[in-house]
């Protein structure tokens, strides 16, 4: 097969310092162990002689690759593919291309070169620029197969060098979704056919497989849906939209918070995708003038599951869906990995371990309420307490709690079912949103019977939500008896620590943003060069940042005494409180995150 399965390429790491002699002949001789094995399983004569050719054995940087040599250098780490290949970039000058999937345009990967070529050879076409079409490959000696390319299709070729495993990973992924989108596209573009398939009476439970065993044979709707959903999962995203435009369907995921453009499907295939995703949701298909809300509950082949809260709109172009992903594994965490400072953990397990009172948690919509509020009340559920949740919609289907939706057409709202719920013998409520003086009533009069509650509330700060409440028409009074305290949060993007790297700031740069520094010189912070890991983000997940409000003895006086929020706020600050913009200074320090997050989310320090 080329330089890739031949001694040179041993040679070429021991030059670069990647292996050492006595790896290399570590390696070999593990190597001629693995040719014995498979002579004496396959026998001997005509077969043995054809297991015998390099071409019929593992490739050598699969074999260099499962065996987890380390490197020595600076720092001790594994040889892994994308090192060996970067290096056989190096020695051959063929630049190496890291695969982004959320980059690449699936038109040029998928209709440049035929399907099977491209998986038989191993090439992955990605761009053209400057009329030249720019390919990756994991054989940087494969002439034949890029003269063919530039034959066929009368055009220059210029190879960058890639991993194997990338390469054939996006490869079954981009053809798998694309032969699914075009065969839809033709059953429903082709005349009498549009109205002829039956979506309707789908299951709601979605047994997904894997991205790779996507096939033209399967349902093609149903399999594209199926990929959109193993492909946000895999991308880690929050949010998958289905948008309607003019002349096409835009995908687009949420990732880390922000959107990133997935695909640009034919707009043929949209009502078809949105009927399927409706239909699982179990919404009304026909109707497509008013929004609906719904729910699908997903199962990996690796025994995973997750929830999907569905929404649809009718917009310009057609019904927009929406589809925030509730995974397990992130809206239930252990609370010390959330963010919280050291102070502001024992302030709040303060809250959580108390016999009665009202706990408030705010922030604007994607701030991380719900992960707080469920990782708190998954960890005191326990088989002795009765913990009931009201919620519109109820966002995560739990067993060990007791969870009540919300449905105003038929008079079931928070207050309505607050009013009866103290029947019910809780210990615990969780409250999915104080709106109104009824919700807020009920709340007071539950925390005072000795219940502890927890609900959220939209203002900007901790400290606010005192005025909030008395606007909401509480008197101060109740409030000061019954709020243990308030917790405001918002989420930043935490430096990849991939390529995480420290660079210097000037201080008097950094007090002009309004960041409590003084005097001059430079400060040593942190932020991410942008790597494969991150896809050149720098960043890699979120964590919170928190603003903890308790409500001290002197601060439930003031309360009752009609103290302003400005009052609050100084008396807070004075017995220790950590402010928002306080909070995420001390992460961007401590190397958590970047300054450009800090500004983001909090606004000018």
């Amino acid at each position: 097969m080329g330089l890739l399965n031949s001694d040179k390429l041993l040679d070429l790491l021991v030059r670069q310092r990647l292996l050492t002699i006595k790896q290399q002949k570590f390696v070999l001789r593990n190597k001629e162990i693995q040719r014995e094995k498979l002579i004496k399983q396959f026998g001997k004569g005509r077969e043995a002689a054809s297991m015998k050719s390099d071409k019929d054995f593992p490739d050598m940087v699969d074999i260099l690759v499962s065996m987890k040599l380390e490197v020595r250098g600076r720092t001790t780490r594994i040889l892994t593919e994308e090192v060996i290949m970067r290096a056989v970039s190096r020695a051959l000058e063929i630049p190496f291309k890291s695969l982004d999937p959320l980059e690449l345009d699936i038109e040029i990967v998928t209709k440049t070169i035929p399907r099977n070529f491209a998986i038989s050879n191993q090439i992955l076409p990605f761009e053209i620029r400057n009329g030249i079409l720019q390919v990756v490959t994991c054989h940087p000696d494969n002439k034949t197969a890029l003269e063919g390319i530039e034959q066929a299709n009368q055009i220059e070729v210029r190879p960058y060098l890639s991993t194997r495993t990338d390469i054939k990973k996006i490869l079954a992924e981009f053809f798998g979704f694309q032969e699914s989108i075009t065969a839809a596209e033709t059953q429903f573009t082709a005349p009498g056919q549009g109205s002829t398939v039956d979506i309707g009476n789908l299951e709601q439970y979605v047994k997904l497989t894997a991205t790779g065993k996507i096939s033209s044979t399967d349902q093609h709707i149903k399999a594209a849906v199926n990929h959109l959903f193993n492909y946000a999962l895999e991308q880690r995203a929050s949010d998958i939209h289905v948008e309607p435009k003019r002349r096409f369907c835009l995908i687009r995921f949420r990732i880390d918070g922000v959107l990133h453009t997935i695909y640009k499907l034919p707009k043929a295939v949209h009502a078809a995708i949105t009927s399927r995703i409706k239909a699982l949701a179990r919404m009304d298909i026909a109707e497509k003038r008013r929004p609906q809300d719904g729910r699908i509950k997903i199962g990996q082949e690796d025994g995973k599951e997750a929830e999907l809260r569905v929404s649809t709109v009718p917009v310009a172009f057609g019904e927009k869906t929406v589809m925030r992903i509730l995974d397990p594994e992130v809206i239930f965490q252990d609370l010390d990995g959330l963010g919280f400072s050291k102070r502001d953990r024992v302030v709040f397990n303060s809250f959580m371990t108390a016999p009665h009172g009202i706990v408030l948690v705010t922030g604007p919509t994607g701030s991380g309420k719900s992960t707080t509020l469920y990782s708190t009340l998954k960890k005191i559920a326990t088989p002795e307490i009765n913990l009931v949740t009201i919620e519109d919609p109820v966002e995560m289907v739990y067993e060990e709690f007791n969870q009540i939706s919300v449905q105003p057409l038929i008079d079931v709202t928070f207050s309505t079912i607050l009013r009866n719920i103290l029947r019910q013998d809780p210990d615990v409520i969780m409250i999915g949103e104080i709106r109104d003086l009824d919700t807020a009533s009920y709340a007071v009069q539950a925390a005072l019977t000795g219940h502890l509650v927890f609900s959220t509330l939209h203002t900007n700060d901790a400290v606010s939500t005192i005025v909030r409440l008395q606007d909401l028409g509480l008197e101060p009074f109740l409030i000061g008896s019954t709020m243990l305290g308030a917790l405001a949060q918002r989420l930043v993007r935490t430096i990849c620590p991939h390529c995480k790297a420290p660079y210097e700031v000037d201080i008097p740069d950094l007090a002009k943003m309004g960041f409590p520094v003084s005097g001059q010189g430079v400060m040593e912070l942190y932020r991410g060069k942008g790597c494969k890991e991150c896809r050149k983000t720098g960043y890699l997940g979120r964590m919170g940042v928190f603003e903890i409000f308790p409500m001290s003895d002197k601060i439930k006086k003031m309360v009752t005494d009609n103290a302003t929020d400005a009052e609050l706020r100084k008396i807070a600050i004075r017995e220790g409180m950590t402010t928002l913009n306080e909070d995420a200074w001390q992460k961007v320090r401590n190397g958590l995150t970047t300054v450009e997050e800090a500004l983001r989310v909090t606004g000018k320090m």
